[in-house]
């Protein structure tokens, strides 16, 4: 079921293609997608609204790479814990497909650009501990709905998750993440997020 309704978004994808590629702006951003009453209907229809957040990038000519990280806040600090590496960007424009339940247990990233696409899916083991914390947690996912400018080589992030036992969680946890400090004062017990790069370095240079 999974493996469909990832194919199901890749289509869904493709469908917002050409409202991405007629863009004539050379402003440089990231903001979450968005979708046409079709798409949203199909979104509906197949759940992906529940599964996967959307979002469409704009770079210009001289984009060679991308990044998409999974950090785990751990003493104060960002610390990469899926991704890592980078994956080569031939057009300047294009849209991102997030797919992840719990950010701990994986995330799948879709790319889909006008002469490109692929996914990949990270996974990662937790010990029967963690599961058993998360099983008596709530969760709370903060998307990044504004438009946030692409500066070459700087992370921005797109989805913030908190995992936590407490009853409430500040609305504005997502204007937190160049400010992990403050994640700290609330004592939440498991914050992540997801974050993506973009470079005009080679994805072997990136990587390095």
């Amino acid at each position: 079921m999974k493996r469909m309704c990832g194919l199901l978004c890749c289509c869904l994808m493709l469908l917002s293609m050409s409202a991405c590629t007629k863009s004539s702006s050379k402003e440089m951003y990231i903001e979450a997608a968005q979708l046409t009453e079709e798409e949203k209907n199909i979104a509906e229809l197949l759940g992906l609204n529940q599964e996967y957040r959307i979002f469409d990038f704009y770079a210009d000519d001289t984009v060679q790479s991308m990044q998409v990280n999974t950090c785990e806040l751990v003493n104060g600090k960002w610390k990469i814990i899926m991704g890592g590496g980078g994956q080569s960007v031939t057009d300047s424009k294009g849209r991102i497909a997030l797919g992840f339940e719990n950010i701990a247990d994986g995330v799948r990233v879709a790319v889909q650009s006008e002469n490109n696409s692929g996914a990949v899916s990270h996974k990662k083991e937790l010990e029967k501990e963690l599961k058993n914390d998360f099983s008596s947690m709530s969760r709370t996912t903060s998307v990044f709905s504004e438009k946030n400018e692409v500066i070459y080589d700087k992370e921005i992030p797109l989805v913030i998750q908190i995992m936590t036992s407490k009853n409430e969680v500040q609305s504005h946890v997502a204007d937190f993440y160049f400010q992990p400090e403050e994640y700290e004062k609330y004592g939440y017990e498991h914050v992540y997020a997801i974050t993506v790069l973009f470079s005009q370095k080679s994805v072997d240079e990136l990587s390095r």
